[in-house]
């Protein structure tokens, strides 16, 4: 049986849009994870992803979550509401946040920066282990067997991971609409 893991990234970046949907108050995107950049310390080993391991998985139906709780669902590519697109820097991902509470709440807590990452459980058919030079050791994780869930949390474990601004800015009357909504914002925000 192979056993389910989560991991974390850190978000440098969080893209905020507002959603045509009634029943969304908006949308956040970024990578859940990202290829080639080393975890934190996950207690004796550095994590790598490689940039194939999700070459054979199934994304129909991966769930986003608050904090890997299945009570905090967020969206899900079944539903349309969590896309989910490999790239040669990772998963990227858009979630358009429900207008419930815990949306609002998640919505909220991103945009003040009390919740900066994102994190996947996942389980692994193939992994190479190497011994560090620290002591610490090295895995690279080949083949992914399952994605069950990209989940937005506090604590990342992948700290160098950056989030892509620019791809929904593409548009742009989408990218003057979100200009505005940025100066209003701070202008707010100074009061």
């Amino acid at each position: 049986m192979t056993k389910k893991e989560i991991r974390t990234l850190s978000l440098s970046e969080v893209q905020f849009r507002n959603s045509d949907k009634q029943d969304f108050i908006g949308v956040i995107a970024g990578y859940a994870v990202v290829f080639e950049k080393a975890s934190q310390n996950l207690g004796g080993f550095v994590e790598y992803i490689r940039p194939t391991a999700f070459d054979d998985v199934d994304m129909t139906d991966v769930v986003a979550l608050y904090d890997h709780d299945f009570g905090n669902v967020l969206g899900r590519t079944s539903a349309e509401t969590l896309k989910l697109n490999i790239d040669n820097q990772g998963l990227y991902f858009e979630l358009s946040i429900p207008d419930t509470t815990v949306g609002r709440d998640v919505y909220t807590n991103i945009r003040a920066g009390n919740l900066q990452g994102m994190s996947f459980g996942f389980t692994v058919v193939q992994d190479d282990w190497q011994s560090g030079t620290d002591g610490v050791a090295i895995r690279q994780v080949e083949t992914i067997g399952e994605l069950y869930e990209v989940s937005v949390v506090a604590m990342p474990a992948y700290q160098d991971t950056t989030v892509e601004a620019t791809r929904a800015l593409q548009n742009s009357t989408h990218k003057q609409k979100m200009l505005m909504l940025l100066d209003m914002y701070e202008k707010e925000n100074q009061r």
